[in-house]
């Protein structure tokens, strides 16, 4: 299981930090007792070039779990940064047929760009629901939202930063770190019922 650390740190200030880099201890997500640092692991990232990056494991004792503490430009199972993802969706949902465009211009290839695509649409109610939620759980309204799923899905993500900005600040991150943040990572996962869909 992965947890998002919101750092404000970029990829390359990251990157090297290496070992040295501060990880905050955090709680566990099933019993919520704070975990101690379990070492570390190799993970490549596409941010313009491919690098390979540290990410820190922590492990809770009494539950026997280890989970990933991924920082917040960093999804789930996928090679590119949200950075680079989330304006791909962004650009897709408002002109259908911008993938290859989109693709040349951050040198993606077009099949990595039409898979986030179909990923995003196939898990878009599910993302509406939980941006929804994340809404009313900042103590805003959502505002009806109208047309594709996808659209949908993007229009709830917005209106959820939206409130995240106004209760926290800059503390809230830009808008698809704060998403990969609300999922905990887990933004073109294959998983059907993620536990944030149901807070």
């Amino acid at each position: 299981m992965a947890i998002v650390w919101q750092t404000p740190l970029g990829v390359d200030q990251y990157a090297r930090a290496g070992r040295s880099l501060e990880v905050p201890r955090f709680a566990c997500p099933g019993c919520g007792e704070q975990m101690g640092y379990w070492g570390w692991y190799s993970r490549d990232l596409r941010w313009g070039e491919c690098r390979t990056l540290l990410v820190r494991r922590q492990r809770c004792k009494p539950c026997a779990s280890a989970h990933a503490v991924l920082p917040g430009f960093m999804a789930h199972g996928r090679l590119d940064a949200v950075g680079v993802i989330g304006p791909a969706l962004e650009a897709m949902a408002a002109l259908p047929g911008s993938g290859p465009g989109f693709a040349r211009a951050v040198d993606v290839p077009v099949t990595t760009v039409r898979d986030w695509r179909r990923r995003f649409e196939a898990r878009a109610g599910l993302l509406a629901k939980g941006f929804a939620r994340t809404c009313v759980a900042l103590g805003d309204l959502v505002p009806r939202l109208h047309g594709s799923p996808a659209a949908v899905a993007l229009g709830a993500l917005r209106s959820a930063w939206r409130a995240a900005l106004r209760r926290s600040g800059r503390a809230a991150g830009r808008l698809w770190r704060f998403a990969n943040a609300v999922v905990g990572g887990h933004l073109l996962t294959t998983n059907t019922d993620p536990p944030w869909s149901t807070k």
